[in-house]
Order: C-alpha cells, then structure tokens, then sequence
C-alpha cells in the first residue's frame, strides 16, 4: 500500500481546517468582512423587490388624514422610479395600487423567490402606543448571513435618514415562537432571500410628523432608498453620472466589520442610571447634574427628566453621542434644567436603551426652595407740593374757560379796529344830517330885507 507522501502533523493540520470551514461557514461570513458590494459578491445584474407594507383592509398607522398603506405606496414608487434610472438592476413592486384584500406575507417573499430576487426591502412607517417615540428604525434577519446583510444596507439607509434630520433608533431584530417575528423577514429568510423592514419615522411624534406630511416628503424617502440601495450593491448610472461599484464603507464613516451582536436583541434594561449634582443657581432658576448611563448589551438612546420625583417627566429627548447604528453613545453628560420659580426640585431620570429598555436613577432633593422673582413694579410718583391738597377721588367738573387778553389776538384785534372806523363813519354821516336839519327850520328873507311887508 503506498503511503500519503505529506507528514502525519500536516494532515492533522489540514482535517481541522476542513471541519471547521464544513461545520462553520456562515458564523465566520457573518463576523467577518464583506468583500464587494453588501451582499459578499458582485454580479453584472440585480433583481430588487419593492414592498409597499400593507394594502385593502389592512390601512396601517394613520398620519392625519393619510393612512399607511397610501403612503408606502407612494414611497415605493418613488423608490422604483428613481432605483430603474440605474444600470443592470430590474426593480419590481409586491403591488401597484391599493388592492381590495391585504396581500399575505408568503405571497409576498414568493414573488421574491420567483423572480430570483437578490434583496427585498418593506416600506413602513411607524408609531407608537404612547405617541412618544421618534426616529427611523430597520428591522433584520435573525440569522446569519442575512441579519449581516440586512446591517449592512441599514447604516447606509439610516445614514440618508440621518443627513435629512431625522434621529436614528438603530438596526433591530425581534425574535418571535417561529424564528423572526415579522412575517415578511421569516417568510423571505426561509426561500433565502435577504430583506429588511424599512419604518422611515413615526407618523404620530411631533418631531417626525414634520417629515411626512406631504406627498413629496413621501416620494423623497423612497429617493434616499433608493441611493442607500444603490450604494449597497455598487450600481453605477449612466443617466445620472454615477458610480458606486467602488465605493467602500470606510469612505462613509460606517464600520468594515459587522459585530453581529448589534443585531442581537436586548432583552434588559440599561445596566447604570445615576445622577449627581454639580451646581445650582438659584437666582438663576436652574440646576446642573451629571448623568451617567451605560448598558453593555446595546447604546443607550433617550432620556426623561422630572423635577417632581418622578410624578411627571419631560418629553422623551435624544441621549447625546447616541449613534445606534454604530453602538456609540456618551457614557457621561452634565445636564442643566430650568427650575420653575416657588419649588423645591427633587430631580430623577430615565435612562432608554436601543430596544426601549429603562432604567430609573437615583433621586436628588437636597436643593432648597428657589425664590419667587420680584415683579417689576411702577416707578413712584413725585411728591405733592404743600400747598396742593392731594386729588380728590370724587370726579371734578370740567374747568371754566379761561379768560384771554383780546389784544392778542389777531383776528380779535382786527375787528376791533374795523368796528372803530366804521362807528366814526356814522358819527360823520349823523352830523352831516343833523346840520342839514338846523338850515331847513329858518324862514326865507326878501331880497329887500322886508320880512313883514304886506301888499297895499
């Protein structure tokens, strides 16, 4: 018998490496580093499954007068319009209008599967019970490689999300009694095909309404999808000069390795939540603690504050440095509240991780009261002189018009004058008459100075 040419500690060597490649392939794919475009491999053409969530009797979350399943297709359409102006990928929608009867998930991930598809991605978008919750959010895979495919595109599309202003909530999966708990991501995983839930924001948070309240912000989530896509299988465009077969994850700020334990539900709550005080102001009205949180498991995302003890708290507000998407959050912050004039603060603090776990803080009451602010009052008015008695509150009748030197006016003046001339005028004209009268009275005289002769 001829013997193996190769020593005995080689083949050892070599059977191991076998085993471990045979039992192991999809954890190491799954750690590891994805070479090429999201997906592990480059191919000259793409086949792309658009589904717009919901449809007929299942009307989704409701944003004003617009219901879900209307804007999703929207958004879908958008999102094919924009992905078919790239090269090599045909696009195809799970439905092109609102059908009469919700269609089923297996449905669905079978159009997927009979149109080979490489990638499926679900539009959604979210709300919550309590109408407290704001950001974008994508659902994965339980399972490798799918759930490192699903990470993969999901810090591309949260970026886009991230760069129109919206707060990131990070890359999530749910676990339910048959594997994942969204029908469409077990339904898909179960032919092989990659998918993701895309919840662009929560319609019913003040925060997030602002960015889909219209038909163009709707048509513009799908257009951010679309290049999140196009990044993630390295599409080039012709048409719009474009070309991302090149592009890498280092150039975008995102990680080249994906830990899979980010896509690991957390099942606990923040593991620390503490507050200390640092400084108050009273006349100032405010007071400055350091909070401190962490939680091993996933980053921390929101807190709330109260300055009752914990029987109300403020708006849920984002926690500082969170990047979900990255696991990046700040351990450590100072936090300056205004306190309400009049009260005795007793602060306390609630600590939210990625997957909405909470933890509640130590409680601070070692302030004092903090003093009402003194309001401004009117200047006072000057002091009555001595000989003036202080004004009466009984109402005093109008004054008597004042008398006016007549001389000083001039109208006055004028007519005065005018009056002066025109009664010498008729003292002048009276004269004259009483003259004329005087001559009329006496008898006429005889030439001859007889006045008394008679006629013989």
């Amino acid at each position: 018998m001829a013997k193996c040419p190769l020593p005995r500690p080689l083949l050892y060597l070599i059977f191991c490496l076998a085993i471990c490649l045979a039992v192991c392939p999809l954890s190491v794919q799954a750690e590891g580093q994805i070479s090429g475009n999201g997906l592990g491999q480059v191919k000259s053409h793409y086949t792309v499954v658009i589904d717009p969530g919901h449809g007929g009797e299942n009307k989704g979350t409701e944003s004003g007068t617009a219901l879900e399943k209307e804007m999703t297709l929207v958004t879908a359409q958008a999102l094919y319009d924009e992905l078919s102006r790239y090269d090599n990928v045909t696009v195809y929608l799970t439905r092109w209008e609102d059908p009469a009867q919700d269609i089923k998930m297996a449905d669905r991930a079978g159009l997927a599967a009979q149109v080979e598809a490489d990638f499926l991605f679900s539009i959604h978008y979210n709300a919550s019970e309590e109408h407290t919750l704001f950001g974008s959010e994508v659902w994965v895979p339980l399972k490798a490689p799918f759930n490192v495919y699903g990470y993969r595109f999901a810090t591309l599309q949260l970026a886009q999300m991230e760069e129109l202003g919206l707060f990131v909530r990070g890359v999530k999966t749910r676990e339910g009694s048959k594997g994942d708990y969204y029908g469409i991501l077990r339904e898909c995983a179960a032919l092989g095909i990659p998918a993701v839930i895309i919840e662009h924001c929560h319609v019913d948070e003040p925060r997030d309404a602002s960015f889909c309240a219209s038909r163009e912000q709707w048509e513009l989530f799908g257009q951010k999808d679309a290049l999140a896509i196009a990044q993630f299988l390295g599409l080039k465009s012709q048409e719009l000069g474009v070309d991302y077969s090149t592009l890498s994850y280092e150039s975008l700020g995102l990680p080249e390795d994906v830990p899979v334990a980010l896509t690991l539900k957390d099942e606990t709550p923040p593991q620390l939540c503490r507050i200390e005080a640092l400084e108050v102001d009273y006349e100032g009205g405010t007071l400055t603690c350091q909070v401190t949180g962490y939680d091993p498991d996933s980053p921390m995302m929101y807190y709330a504050y109260s300055l009752n003890g914990g029987e109300s708290f403020s708006p849920l507000q984002p926690w500082p440095g969170s990047r979900t998407a990255l696991g990046e959050y700040e351990e450590s912050f100072p936090l300056t509240l205004e306190v309400p004039e009049g009260s005795v603060p007793r602060v306390v603090l609630r600590a939210y991780n990625m997957y909405d776990g909470m933890t509640v803080s130590n409680l601070l009451e070692e302030y004092e009261r903090f003093p009402e602010k003194e309001t401004q009052t009117p200047a006072p008015r000057p002091a009555l002189e001595p000989d003036v008695k202080p004004v009466s509150a009984v109402p005093v009748p109008d004054p008597l018009p004042q008398k006016t030197d007549p001389l000083s006016d001039p109208l006055i003046l004028v007519l005065g004058c005018g009056g002066a001339v025109f009664a010498c005028l008729i003292f002048i004209l009276a004269a004259r008459a009483l003259a004329g009268r005087g001559r009329g009275g006496r008898q006429p005289r005889n030439r001859r100075g007889d006045s008394s002769s008679q006629p013989r």
